[in-house]
């Protein structure tokens, strides 16, 4: 007996998200200069819309997160001899590409000739298509018109009003696919709440001018780490959101929230804007001065994930500033006098990790066997040597720094009993410093060189060391 076609909804059915939104967001944050032409599309429909995104490359189907689960239910279903067939209201190009990846369908149709095929639109169509009957998997209240037509129904990470109105049909439901909801260590890892420890070098300034022994030095500090926590969430996510593409084909980052779809696009939009309103009000409250080197951070975060990122040596300049303002904004909110040494020797100690970074991902992709430039950067596999020789430059140039500081601003000053314990913090940051690069050289750095020293034994052992000094010189 030759069973009912399956017709299959693409967005929020077999896809986790709505392409539509994703596109959206992917092009306005990849570039905001397309946001008026967006709206004067959508101001025309929907069909508008989705045609103008189409055209600018928006949509990405070959990397577009599915349902595994009903991925595997759609195999088993072709390989009984069912008949399926993809119908949505994504653009034609969307539908062809979501089914050259699967190779299960017999057809693939998206809006097109001006046509949404979408609610009513769709339900017409398929009557057309299918007069003898057709069952359809669907997974929102626009899928309610095409269900009344249909065989037979299959729900799919449907919502419960939706649920009880299909089943209000009288209309055989086939199968049902409950929804995963995204669970708070979603939303956190979302966050990058590791990436806050970043922030403790705005507690510096405070370390270093013994102001901890105020309490309220000690409060301010801890609410400007807390704004600044907050404004830097809303930017990762804002990276994330412009790297989608790119994550979602990445051995390891297609397992980030918004790669996965376990987070929606647009709701992570959201939450990033949410996020750093909260930080930029919260930071201008405590200080003016810290609010503005706030935003001066907000707009080098969001150049850099947009442009600066992939041209070569100004993406690790341009870190290597964001973690000198950490230090500025320390000392705005301490209202201390700036000691030059200590910038200038934070600009190269942090340049020299951001080349490690830069160094490691080359090391990989030679190995890997690549001859020309790292995937999502500006660097060249052939730049190794420049980014080895720059990076352990920068270091010992950051370790020399170190020394100048301790003998023109730290050592002269008496609030050290006992100075001399200083001379054991440069080497102690020289060895890290020399840890991470070799690391780095042998392709075993994995994460950001601050987020790995939170977990690597030895660089625990070397950061206990410098705070032994610093404490036996101030006891």
């Amino acid at each position: 007996m030759k069973m009912t076609p399956l017709i299959v909804d693409l967005d929020g059915t077999l896809g986790l998200n709505d392409s539509l939104l994703d596109a959206i967001a992917t092009a306005a944050i990849r570039n905001p200069f397309h946001i008026p032409k967006l709206v004067r599309a959508l101001l025309r429909g929907r069909y508008e819309l989705k045609d103008s995104l189409a055209g600018i490359g928006a949509y990405s189907p070959h990397s577009m997160p599915l349902r595994d689960g009903f991925v595997d239910y759609l195999k088993e279903q072709r390989a009984l001899g069912r008949e399926l067939h993809l119908v949505t209201a994504s653009p034609q190009i969307v539908a062809d590409g979501v089914a050259d990846r699967l190779g299960v369908f017999a057809s693939a149709t998206g809006s097109r000739d001006g046509i949404n095929l979408k609610g009513a639109a769709k339900a017409e169509f398929l009557r057309t298509r299918f007069p003898e009957g057709f069952a359809y998997a669907g997974n929102d209240s626009s899928d309610i018109d095409v269900w009344r037509h249909a065989s037979s129904i299959l729900t799919v990470a449907t919502t419960e009003k939706v649920r009880q109105t299909a089943s209000q049909l009288g209309v055989t439901v086939e199968r049902d696919f409950p929804a995963e909801r995204p669970r708070l260590t979603s939303w956190l890892r979302m966050m990058r709440i590791h990436q806050w420890s970043k922030n403790l070098l705005i507690l510096v300034p405070l370390i270093l001018a013994h102001g901890y022994t105020e309490q309220d030095s000690v409060i301010t500090q801890l609410l400007g780490f807390v704004c600044m926590g907050l404004v830097a969430s809303g930017t990762y996510i804002f990276n994330d959101l412009s790297d989608l593409d790119a994550d979602r084909i990445h051995p390891t980052k297609r397992n980030r929230p918004l790669a996965s779809a376990d987070v929606s696009s647009i709701s992570g939009a959201l939450w990033a804007v949410l996020l750093v309103v909260t930080g930029l009000t919260g930071a201008f409250l405590i200080d003016q001065v810290f609010g503005g080197l706030l935003i001066v951070y907000i707009i080098l975060t969001v150049s850099y994930s947009l442009r600066l990122k992939s041209i070569v040596l100004l993406d690790v300049i341009i870190l290597s500033l964001l973690y000198a303002l950490r230090v500025l904004m320390g000392i705005a909110l301490l209202s201390v006098a700036v000691s030059p040494w200590l910038l200038v020797f934070t600009v190269f100690f942090f340049f020299s990790l951001s080349l490690a970074k830069r160094h490691v991902e080359i090391v990989r992709a030679t190995a890997s066997g690549s001859t020309g430039k790292v995937e999502g950067r500006g660097y060249l596999v052939s730049d190794g040597p420049l980014t080895l020789s720059l990076g352990i430059a920068s270091s010992l140039a950051a370790v020399l720094l170190l020394f100048l500081y301790m003998t023109n601003d730290a050592y002269p000053i008496d609030a050290y009993q006992h100075p001399a314990w200083l001379w054991g913090v440069s080497p102690f940051v020289f060895l890290w410093t020399s840890r991470i690069w070799l690391k780095s050289h042998r392709g075993d750095l994995d994460d950001d060189p601050v987020s790995f020293a939170l977990r690597d034994p030895p660089s625990i052992l070397l950061g206990a060391l410098v705070a032994a000094c610093l404490a036996l010189a101030i006891l």
